[in-house]
């Protein structure tokens, strides 16, 4: 179990110039409604909004510190973030700086493979040979200096593994049954000293027992963050989900012409969900690599006891002062 120290939570610095990735796109999912933490934060945050937009640390909200580590890497314009158009007024007065031209709201949420694949039809209609990470909105990262690093690692891997998608994978400190798990293989790059290795398997979600055999056999913990060539993302993950083709095609089409929204709206109408994890890596776990994160504390909060363990190990209270943090109801 790693112990932090309470004093160790701090303003990220920046990233050397001669170390951000001018040529990389980033993607900050943020489509997602909340609901499964909405009794939770209304109770010690008094508000409604989606976690992802609640200050839980009074360092900025989970949207707008991942859009602060990002930025120490890639550039602003660069960057585009997914969100619902029920959230707009969120977006509009807590992402105030970011382009409005790299805001995409998504019709309806479909889950993070359309969460995905919306924004990457706009960076393969740019440029389908470039670099991109995903990033969702929802992760606690304690060393982020340290974290956005390791993604900086990850983007040079790619350019010896244009063919592969890279994970980031973390040491657990528990039998996890919301996270994904992998198994790491055959080590095929070190960059920099972070390992490459080859995926065995990748499991999403796994019940009790088994994720009680995957801890005690060393898999890693999927942290969702993303790194790849555009075109081989695009391409694999519609190659996992053939039913998805022709609407994400037509939208492909359709992107930058007067077409674009109503093609949008039209396609999300008869759209089905899929996530990621269960449709593109469960199913081609041998197009994978994962990048070991080492001496990183990082959570996805997807739940209220896991928001409150992290915070009382970083010494912050369960609930802001309501003077310093704006919460819109």
């Amino acid at each position: 179990m790693l112990v932090i120290e309470k004093s160790q939570y701090k303003s990220l610095p920046e990233i050397s110039p001669s170390k951000k990735l001018t040529d990389t796109y980033g993607i900050v999912l943020a489509g997602g409604s909340g609901r499964r933490m909405e009794e939770f934060i209304l109770q010690y945050y008094g508000c409604r909004n989606p976690k992802q937009y609640v200050d839980f640390t009074g360092e900025g909200t989970m949207i707008q510190q991942t859009l602060r580590r990002t930025q120490t890497l890639i550039p602003q314009n660069n960057i585009l973030v997914v969100a619902d158009p029920k959230h707009e007024s969120l977006v509009e007065n807590q992402l105030r700086g970011h382009p409005s031209d790299r805001v995409i709201f998504q019709p309806s949420n479909r889950e993070t493979a359309p969460g995905v694949l919306l924004p990457l039809a706009h960076i393969y209609k740019d440029n389908p040979d470039s670099t991109v990470a995903i990033f969702p909105a929802d992760h606690f990262v304690l060393e982020e200096d340290l974290f956005m690093d390791h993604v900086r690692l990850a983007a040079k891997a790619v350019e010896q593994l244009p063919e592969q998608i890279i994970l980031l994978g973390i040491h657990p400190d528990a039998p996890e049954t919301e996270y994904g798990w992998i198994q790491p293989g055959k080590r095929v790059l070190n960059v920099e000293g972070m390992e490459i290795s080859q995926v065995n398997v990748f499991l999403e979600k796994p019940e009790p027992e088994i994720a009680r055999h995957l801890y005690r056999k060393g898999y890693l913990w999927n942290t969702l963050i993303i790194v790849a060539r555009c075109s081989t993302l695009w391409n694999l993950t519609l190659e996992a989900l053939p039913g998805m083709r022709p609407s994400f095609e037509a939208i492909l089409k359709g992107i930058g012409t007067f077409q674009e929204k109503e093609i949008i709206h039209r396609e999300y109408e008869t759209m089905g969900k899929a996530t990621i994890s269960h449709s593109v890596f469960e199913k081609y776990s041998s197009r994978l690599h994962v990048a070991k994160v080492n001496r990183v504390f990082w959570s996805d909060w997807g739940n209220g006891p896991r928001v409150l363990a992290t915070l009382d190990k970083i010494g912050r209270p369960a609930n802001p002062l309501q003077e310093k943090v704006t919460l819109n109801h």
